[in-house]
């Protein structure tokens, strides 16, 4: 019986949407999929997640914020688009030469096993997730907002949908790390697909999901957890 739910991950399991009017970001709260799903469920949550966090980021918050006893606890653990980012001005400043994502795939894959290996070492049932997929030309606009000669970004990329090839790379880790390590896998990336044109799901800077994508997201967690845990 999962008694309660841990949540690890970025600004999308925080809740964060970008206004399109003000194109400032502010959260959901109550509206995130993570605060609809808990009510929904009857089980209490507690966000650990962050605006901007890496996975390299997300362990050192782990380690420090994890109960010390939490068994029949699920950690649903999410990370991967910010640590497939890249430093963009310098990229439009040179696009000739080479640019690592925040977190290499080789470190994201440490990080991600660390944290599920915590979350086990604590008798918590540890759930990844997969990425909502990212609309590669929003987020390459959004991007490039304020960046001069952000077209370098294009000649270093190759072409614009490189940007939607690196997201959807680092989401297959996560699926090989659940397949490896035995862990459950909430495929929130398939339910977004499965609609086709999930673009009307994301905000304006086209990775993060809008209030309609948390109610999906909602609906996926609802879904996934009535059909694999045992919540009541």
């Amino acid at each position: 019986m999962i008694s309660k739910i841990e949540v690890w991950g970025d600004s999308i399991l925080r809740g964060v949407v970008l206004d399109p009017e003000t194109r400032r970001y502010s959260r959901l709260k109550e509206a995130s999929c993570v605060a609809l799903s808990s009510r929904a469920l009857g089980i209490p949550s507690e966000n650990h997640a962050r605006f901007g966090m890496t996975s390299e980021k997300g362990r050192v918050v782990m380690e420090r914020e994890i109960p010390a006893h939490a068994e029949g606890e699920a950690a649903l653990i999410g990370f991967g688009g910010n640590d497939i980012d890249y430093d963009w001005r310098a990229v439009a400043a040179d696009p000739h030469a080479e640019h690592l994502p925040h977190t290499p795939p080789k470190r994201f894959c440490e990080n991600m096993r660390a944290m599920v290996c915590l979350a086990r070492s604590r008798g918590m049932e540890p759930l990844l997730m997969t990425l909502p997929p990212i609309d590669a030309v929003r987020y390459y606009e959004w991007i490039g907002r304020d960046i001069e000669g952000k077209e370098n970004i294009l000649v270093w990329l190759g072409d614009v949908q490189q940007i939607y090839r690196s997201h959807a790379a680092y989401n297959r880790l996560v699926v090989e790390l659940a397949r490896q390590l035995g862990c459950r896998l909430v495929d929130l990336r398939a339910s977004f697909l499965e609609n086709g044109d999930y673009r009307p799901y994301l905000c304006m800077d086209g990775i993060h999901p809008n209030a309609e994508g948390h109610v999906l997201m909602e609906c996926v967690f609802l879904r996934y957890a009535r059909e694999n845990l045992r919540t009541a």
